[in-house]
């Protein structure tokens, strides 16, 4: 059946309906799936061809391109309509197009008025209570479809080599044989949410800590970081480490090697999570992607938040959850975790 996906936000949201995408091709064959994703993922998600037939960027602004993209999806003739992102936009663009089915998940407290002015027949409406765990919400709207999810549609990436970086081409690092920790924004309340509790990160703090990972689990240790500059990672990189001349900063531990890479492709973040050992981070679309690929994951997290959080990750096997606390203290806690 000629279906097209809507998902329109994040890339971390993305990776959390590509099992619903993956049950949805395995059913219908691949040529008759086409999703739209919003623009600043689009780029990303184009390289991913064995996900869909045809991918489409929703822009946020400017009539001209939501015209645009309308005709070009009106050409398609689909049959149906599933929206995972319960957004208005997306519920709205999706009239405009001449279908008869339409699936679509909405937010409780909003859902009788907008069915009585907004729905026809043809929208069936999965009622969001906004904590109910994203793997039921959207099972609900495959079990109104009629399809069923199984083990391995949860792989939500084709898996590659860790070799397949480059830059990590001749050193000797092998697939589940280090320990990943993902240093981006998110450690930080100033550069993230004020209101989050403070990990008080500190670079000393931080260099001993490495060292006992390394230490406890005899294996080489890779840290990455996102794409905002963190005046934390210009002083460790600087005070502790030495510069590789293919791009990359190093400190040796006895036999084994820390490599910290600086803002790499999300492809390469993408390959260098699902071959880890253990995924120390702030949760993250690298939270999603150890849970595919069963990694041992350490997912820091907000405790006035552990509701929204436990919405996200209830199908993750291998998951830790620690709560944001003084470094000096959440040191200790990831140390018992990592393996």
């Amino acid at each position: 059946m000629k279906t097209l996906i809507i998902r329109t936000d994040r890339l971390g949201d993305f990776y959390q309906t590509i099992p619903y995408i993956n049950c949805l091709t395995r059913i219908y064959g691949k040529t008759n799936v086409d999703i739209v994703v919003k623009k600043h993922i689009y780029p990303h998600i184009k390289k991913k061809k064995y996900l869909y037939n045809s991918l489409f960027s929703f822009e946020k602004n400017g009539i001209f391109n939501k015209v645009f993209l309308i005709l070009k999806l009106r050409k398609n003739n689909y049959k149906q309509i599933i929206i995972f992102d319960g957004k208005d936009r997306s519920i709205i663009l999706s009239k405009f197009l001449n279908v008869d089915k339409i699936f679509h998940t909405y937010p409780q407290k909003k859902i009788n008025l907008l069915t009585k002015i907004f729905f026809s027949k043809k929208y069936t409406t999965i009622s969001d209570n906004q904590t109910m765990p994203l793997k039921y919400l959207y099972k609900s709207i495959l079990d109104k479809i009629g399809v069923r999810i199984i083990k391995r549609d949860y792989k939500i990436l084709l898996h590659k080599n860790i070799k397949k970086v480059n830059i990590l081409k001749n050193e000797n690092i092998k697939n589940r044989k280090y320990i990943l920790i993902h240093i981006d924004e998110k450690w930080f309340s100033d550069f993230y949410l004020k209101k989050y509790t403070d990990i008080y990160l500190k670079k000393n703090d931080f260099f001993i800590f490495i060292k006992k990972i390394v230490k406890k689990c005899h294996a080489n240790l890779i840290i990455t970081t996102g794409t905002i500059d963190l005046p934390f990672i210009t002083e460790i990189s600087n005070e502790y480490f030495n510069f590789n001349k293919k791009g990359y900063y190093y400190l040796k531990i006895g036999k084994y090697k820390i490599i910290l890479l600086k803002k790499i492709s999300i492809e390469n973040l993408e390959i260098v999570t699902m071959n880890a050992k253990s995924v120390i981070t702030c949760h993250g679309p690298l939270s999603l992607i150890s849970g595919s690929f069963n990694v041992n994951l350490i997912d820091i997290i907000e405790k006035t938040q552990k509701k929204w959080y436990e919405r996200h990750t209830s199908h993750i096997m291998k998951y830790n959850k620690l709560y944001r606390i003084k470094f000096s203290k959440l040191a200790k806690q990831i140390i018992l975790k990592v393996k």
